[in-house]
Order: C-alpha cells, then structure tokens, then sequence
C-alpha cells in the first residue's frame, strides 16, 4: 500500500518533466521556424538593402575626408579581419557580451517587478514618479562618474550602470501595459474571485507582453551604448577600452572596426535573441 502512493508520485513527476521538455522543445522548434520565415521575408530583403545603402553613403564620404578623420569600409573591415587574429579582441567581445548580458537582465527584472507593483497601485507609482524622473533625466557620464566614486572600475561598475539606467525604461512600459488593461476584465476577475498570481498570469502579463517587446528593442540598443561608455571612461577591459587605445593611438580603422563590433553585438541580441522570443510569444496575432 506504501509502494503503490510513491509509484504515482514518480509517473507523475516524469510526466511533468517531459511536459515541461516538450514545452521547450517547441519554444525552440516555433524560434527556429519564425527566424528561417524571417531570413525569406521582404522585410529581411530590404533590410540588407538598407545596409547596403549605409556602406556605399559610407565609402562615398570617406573619399571626400582624410583617412585620419573617417576610415573607409575597405580599411575598416580589413582592421577588424586583422583583429580577429589577436586573443585580445576575443577577451574583450566576451567580457562586453557577459556585461550587457547582466546588465540587460539585471534592469528589467528590476524594471519589471518595481513596474508591476506601481501599476498595481497609484500611490506606489506617484511615491516612484520623481525617482523615475530622476533616472531618466541624469546624464549617463554623472552616473558612470559616481559608480566609479562607489564601486571602482571594473565589471560591477559596468553593470550596476547598466542596470541603474536600463530599469526605467521597462518600469515605465510596463506600467503603461498595465494601465491598457481594460478595466471590464479586471471588474469580471473580482467577480470571480481572482487572486493576485491568476490576476498577473492570466490578464497582466500577456497584455504587457507588446509593451515589453518594443521597451527591449530600445533596452538593447541604450544598453550597449551605456556598457561601452562605462568602460571608455572607467575600465581596463573590454570594448570600450579596446575602443579608447585605439582612440590614443590614432588608429581610425581600428576605431570604426570596433564600432562595427557593437553594432553586430546589438544585431545579433535584438535579431537572434529577442525577436524571436517576441515573435514567438505574439504568434496568436498572425493566427
């Protein structure tokens, strides 16, 4: 009779574990497909058009300035071929890569839970409005200046910053999703006595789901301009410092090599690694 109880038990977990495998498996499945669908669209085609465009416009106005000032596509592409060769570049890809990785998912957790509690209830929200103002308005160089002051220069510095400047923007969508909810289907919730947790699962959560999409898309983008200005200004590692001795040195390919590095990094986590996931968890837009 003992026996019988924890066999249950047993077939129950492995039942709920290959469901939970299953659910992965077709998040993975659905990421893929909605990539390749991607990669076959006119918006993908254009899209390479556009990058095109921005290259030519780029070598045509390196023609009509010195090379000290603007290195040309040619010379900047061929620095970053011969960058690819020194262990250095690789170290300092890595180390900017976990730091926005950090930083990214440090300030919209933060940004995140503060703005679920705020649009739950005004007066929490009126209590964070100057704080959030207060972010948002301060220049990025006075916060680097002072987490320097507080935390020294390092990797901590650089997330912290990060993480300190991103969470307003996903505090702030996130309360405007809340406050699109229609008030008709909270009143039908407390008609059926909705705690909390099924109020935030099943109303707030997918309704803040395309908010949070398009505060990513802009968390990413400041995000790495704000990890590579923190690590000019106050780090020995990286690529903002592999930036700023290219900078003393003079070496213009150098320069927009590494530029051309931190736009295929924001590439590479808004197009790969986010939009995907968004398009996955909207699906039921294109149904």
């Amino acid at each position: 009779m003992e026996k019988y109880p924890t066999m249950v038990f047993i077939l129950e977990n492995k039942e709920i574990k290959f469901m939970v495998k299953t659910k992965k498996m077709n998040l993975i499945r659905q990421i893929v497909i909605d990539t390749l669908d991607y990669l076959k669209s006119r918006q993908f085609i254009f899209s390479i058009l556009g990058i095109l465009l921005l290259l030519t416009m780029w070598q045509i106005v390196s023609l009509f300035m010195h090379e000290i000032i603007i290195a040309s596509p040619v010379q900047a592409f061929s620095a970053l071929l011969s960058m690819f060769a020194k262990a250095t570049f690789w170290n300092a890809c890595g180390i900017t890569a976990q730091r926005m990785f950090l930083g990214i998912i440090l300030g919209g957790v933060i940004g995140f839970v503060l703005g679920i509690i705020a649009g739950l209830n005004e007066n929490i929200k009126n209590l964070f409005e100057p704080t959030r103002w207060m972010i948002m308005s301060i220049s990025p160089v006075i916060v680097v200046s002072i987490a320097m002051m507080w935390f020294g220069m390092g990797s901590e510095m650089v997330v912290s910053i990060a993480a300190f400047l991103l969470s307003p923007i996903v505090y702030v969508n996130t309360i405007k999703g809340i406050e699109m909810v229609d008030k008709n289907i909270i009143e039908m919730s407390d008609v059926y006595n909705f705690s909390i947790y099924q109020k935030l699962r099943y109303i707030y959560i997918p309704a803040l789901i395309g908010p949070l999409s398009a505060a990513m898309t802009i968390v990413v983008t400041a995000g790495m301009r704000m990890i590579v200005l923190a690590e000019v200004l106050g780090t020995n590692s990286g690529i903002g410092y592999e930036f700023s001795f290219s900078k003393t040195d003079m070496n213009t390919p150098e320069i927009f090599a590494w530029v051309v590095v931190t736009l295929v990094f924001v590439g590479i986590a808004e197009y790969v690694i986010f939009k995907p996931i968004e398009n996955y968890l909207l699906r039921w837009k294109r149904q």
